[in-house]
């Protein structure tokens, strides 16, 4: 399928590697072995594929359905014996109940450039469709699973093409991006986002005749196998092409939409118009339920964030319950830290009020329906008073009421009245139709015989996308007349149950409610539970929640009840989330249950397995997987809240001090510390439970305090989990907690105690043997001699620290542990260099805090060395990551820094008025400015100045805002 160049995996190892893209072959040194279309290819294809192990149950499913149990599992036997003894299938590996591939595949390679952002690495990756020119007979559920497998691969590809293409274009390179797009419409002629960029690329190029060829085909191809025209502002490009009118080029973000926008060019323009003037702050997109609210705010983000030079944020809102949830959502959204003491609220606030921010905050409806609407109200509008330069556009069923409020009102697609070909053929409701039912029945297409009845299902839906989709999955067993008569049937069954209901409301209902008919009782079991997890899930939480197996979720998808994203990850649309909700309530036996099923049942299965994956989570955070365990946390971080709220409220002590426990360094990396600093203290809150628990649950909470400034409270959890600790005989706890109190008492001042217990938890941890923390607790004790004038033994201890950190491959430990050791050697290029290694691993792990350190101490370093225009651009990256994280202490530093880098520019007023600003800022934090070692710069811009002209100044940098301060220091 694709003409791309395949990719080298080997990243200049010798490790073979599986490629199940195009022709399923193993790469080994170079040569391609082409592997047997067999059973243990198709074994091994599937495991290969996926992130998660895999059950033996799973497989049963999956390769022998209709078999009984017995001789299934017999067979599954005898094909992994026959599978291990294949030399190209050793990263086969069994364990217990599950199976993983433990080797190199491209499929899970080529997800993970996509989802990194690595076109030209992703592009290379596909050689073609997942198993190339393989269907396998007599495995009907492996096929079903094949099917839906290429077509996510294909999308992914599509969404890298067309990425990669955008780059090359808005770069300057519009006839490599042609090649590219032109590649891909070979593969996927339907890919009308592909012509566009195809026709603007042809414009740049004045190659009106090559545009012109391109819109022919696709036009003909449209019309041909679809039966439809092709979007107006398709006929629009190609008109300006035959025309040799210029184009403006369109930088292709990361895509998050996953579906193309049907219609609503109008809506679109009339958000952009609002957004450009410049009271056009606060936009609403109303709507019912499935309207496409969602996707229409991802058109524009899109847009946002390309041309319009905002920084644009998606906030998916669904999951939230009060304000404080919105603060957290918008700020990881925004890739924030939000720890620290100040309040997150304030935290975000001044990360917003330094750019041009565009948040997109999606279903917000139920909040503004609950009693969380008047202090979210006024939230908002503190944003918009304080940030001027930020613009809100909220999805919702309901409208905000606030007078800056510009609003929206979405209704259905559009359709013809009548039963008019041509018109069809250009509605978008019949484009959407057909493009969907195409998915699911090959050869469908608009035609004199069935426009009727599409512009019929049109009308009883209302045009909602959502209602449009579901039924356009039936077209698989049924006629477009045939679902005519179903849905009209649904809704008479409604009329009488709610007349108040409107309209458009009621024709979704009756979509979803023929497409639940259609469903079978596993099927309907399993989407009544899957309504309990939040934030989408995974192939195994569908599992041990809904009780899932492969084909109940391929099922669902197929029905469009669920969807997949290119990460993996399915999700359920909000409505039929609210719909499979009611049903669980229900529990009920009827048309539309034919089994009962139990909420309070789905949801401590939920609870438990969330509490099971934190727990096999919680080692790995110190490991050298800690990333892409980190990074699994943060998806599932809402599906946590639900279920630390289960537990609290139904589950055992036990339950909540070991989920509690188990998530506790998770908070405290991503910096989450107020919100985990509140389920832990609800879980110490409750009587009793585990002792091991609840010293853990002490210890964290007693970090988090620390990281807040509530350093009372810090000392009391942490001197009673090391009383109980010690009552109790748990030393590894003991010297744990010994740790985290000498560093609380060392923030208090305390230096002897802090060094007393630091030396008594590293004595303890050598006796034990506890590897991570002696590490980490060396990494201290060296800050400790270096602050206090023995750098010699500081670096002695932050040498051990590293060793140890390597051993143990915690590579954020490592990070600290170079850049530690760095600053205390005396050759400056011994210094850049390990705190450049640091630099790079922080960089990879997403440490912000860590990479703005690090920064800020490389820009000193090039200032001293009079490289003044690299320090000033390494030093401004600094001080922008240290405004957004909130760390005001750090900003006054930064600004600090820039006064010295004003001075060698020559310019003393500057730095006079920035050491004004930072004295301010730490006056306000109780911090004594000549810590800060100002003193030195103060005295050679006064020198320079004279005393009285000095004053002046440092008085005019007293009275400036912190924010005039930071662009000051920016200004170049």
């Amino acid at each position: 399928m694709s003409q791309f160049t395949p990719a080298a995996l080997s990243d200049g190892e010798a490790q073979p590697s599986l490629l199940l893209l195009g022709e399923p072959a193993l790469e080994t040194g170079g040569e391609l072995l082409s592997l047997p279309p067999e059973v243990p290819l198709w074994l091994t294809a599937f495991v290969a594929c996926q992130d998660e192990p895999v059950s033996r149950l799973e497989l049963l499913e999956l390769l022998y359905p209709d078999v009984p149990a017995d001789a299934a599992r017999n067979r599954l036997r005898q094909l992994l014996h026959r599978a291990r003894h294949l030399d190209w299938a050793a990263g086969l590996s069994a364990s217990g109940e599950v199976l993983h591939w433990t080797g190199r595949v491209d499929a899970r390679l080529f997800r993970q450039a996509c989802q990194a952002g690595r076109w030209s690495q992703a592009l290379a990756l596909y050689r073609g469709s997942l198993l190339d020119g393989h269907r396998p007979t007599g495995f009907p559920a492996f096929a079903a699973w094949l099917d839906a497998e290429r077509e996510d691969l294909h999308a992914a590809w599509l969404d890298a093409a067309l990425s990669q293409a955008g780059e090359l274009e808005g770069g300057g390179q519009p006839g490599a991006a042609l090649l590219i797009l032109e590649q891909l419409l070979d593969a996927s002629p339907f890919a009308e986002e592909a012509v566009q960029a195809a026709l603007r690329c042809a414009a740049g190029l004045g190659d009106g005749e090559r545009g012109a060829r391109i819109y022919g085909r696709f036009r003909t191809h449209l019309r041909r196998e679809l039966g439809l025209e092709p979007e107006t502002v398709t006929t629009q490009l190609y008109e300006a092409v035959r025309e040799l009118r210029p184009l403006p080029s369109v930088r292709r973000s990361l895509s998050r939409a996953t579906t193309p926008l049907f219609g609503r060019e109008d809506e679109v323009r009339w958000v952009r118009e609002q957004l450009a003037q410049p009271d056009g702050r606060l936009l609403s997109v109303i709507g019912p339920g499935g309207s496409g609210k969602t996707r229409l705010s991802l058109e524009v983000l899109a847009w946002a964030g390309q041309e319009a030079g905002l920084t644009a944020s998606f906030v998916a809102l669904e999951s939230v319950g009060a304000v404080d949830g919105v603060v957290t959502a918008i700020t990881a959204a925004l890739g924030l830290a939000p720890g620290g003491s100040e309040p997150p609220e304030e935290q975000l606030l001044s990360a917003l009020m330094t750019a041009r921010h565009l948040l997109v905050l999606d279903n917000l409806e139920h909040l503004l329906a609950s009693p969380e609407r008047a202090p979210l109200l006024r939230w908002l509008q503190n944003v918009l008073d304080q940030a001027p330069q930020v613009r809100v556009i909220v999805t919702s069923r309901i409208r905000l009421g606030l007078q800056e409020e510009r609003v929206l009102s979405l209704d259905g697609l559009d359709f013809p009245a009548a039963p008019d070909l041509d018109l069809a053929a250009r509605s978008s409701a019949v484009r959407l139709l057909i493009e969907r039912a195409s998915r699911v029945r090959a050869g469908f297409a608009l035609d004199p015989q069935n426009v009727g009845a599409l512009i019929q299902i049109c009308a009883l839906t209302g045009g909602l996308p959502l209602a449009l989709e579901l039924s356009a999955a039936w077209m698989a067993t049924f006629e477009p007349q045939d679902i005519v008569t179903e849905l009209s049937a649904s809704l008479d069954l409604l009329g009488g149950d709610a007349p108040d209901r409107p309209e458009r409301h009621r024709s979704l209902r009756a979509a979803f409610e023929q497409s639940w008919r259609l469903l079978g009782n596993t099927e309907r079991q399993v989407l009544a539970r899957l309504s309990v997890l939040r934030g989408g899930f995974d192939r195994p939480a569908a599992q041990a929640v809904a009780g899932s197996g492969l084909l109940a979720l391929l099922t669902l998808a197929d029905h469009s009840l669920i969807r997949r994203d290119l990460g993996g990850r399915y999700r359920l649309h909000e409505v039929i989330r609210e719909y499979a909700a009611e049903a669980l309530r229900a529990g009920r036996d009827s048309e539309l249950v034919t089994e009962p099923v139990t909420e309070a049942e789905a949801r401590r299965l939920h609870a438990a397995h969330f509490a099971a994956l934190a727990a096999e989570a919680a080692p790995h955070l110190h490991g050298p997987d800690q990333a892409a365990w980190l990074s699994r946390l943060d998806a599932e971080h809402d599906n946590f809240r639900a279920a630390l709220g289960w537990v609290l409220d139904h589950g055992t002590a036990d339950d909540a001090l070991r989920l509690s426990a188990a998530l506790h360094w998770f908070w405290y990396v991503r910096g989450h510390h107020r919100e985990g600093l509140r389920w832990m203290t609800a879980a110490l809150e409750r009587p009793d439970g585990n002792t091991q628990a609840r010293v853990l649950t002490l210890d964290g909470a007693g970090a988090l305090a620390r990281e807040l400034g509530l350093y009372d409270q810090s000392v009391m959890w942490l001197e009673d989990a090391l009383t109980l600790a010690r009552s109790t005989r748990l030393p590894v706890l003991e010297a744990q907690v010994l740790y985290g109190l000498g560093l609380t008492v060392r923030e208090l001042g305390h230096a002897d105690r802090a060094l007393t217990l630091l030396e008594q938890a590293e004595a303890l941890q050598r006796q034990l043997g506890q590897s991570w923390g002696l590490s980490t607790t060396l990494n201290d004790l060296g800050i400790f001699w270096a602050r206090n004038g023995d750098p010699v033994r500081a670096r002695q201890l932050f040498s051990e620290s590293l060793r140890l950190k390597e051993q143990l491959g915690d590579r954020q430990g490592i990070a600290y542990a170079l850049s530690n050791l760095g600053n205390t050697l005396d050759d400056p290029a011994d210094f850049q260099r390990l705190t450049e290694q640091s630099l790079s691993i922080k960089r990879v792990l997403g440490d912000r805090q860590g990479v703005a350190n690090s920064l800020f101490n490389l820009a000193d370093l090039q200032i001293d060395r009079g490289e003044l225009t690299a320090g000033r651009a390494l030093l401004e990256e600094a001080l922008d990551l240290f405004w957004q994280l909130g760390r005001k202490r750090a900003v006054a530093a930064a600004l600090i820094e820039f006064g010295k880098l004003a001075v060698a520019e020559g310019r003393p007023e500057r730095c006079l008025q920035l050491n004004g600003a930072a004295e301010t800022l730490l006056g306000s934090l109780h911090v004594p400015a000549p810590s800060m070692g100002m003193n030195g710069q103060i005295d050679a811009a006064t020198a320079t100045l004279g005393e009285v002209e000095a004053e002046l100044w440092t008085r005019l940098g007293r009275m400036m805002s912190l924010e005039n301060a930071v662009g000051l220091a920016r200004l170049n």
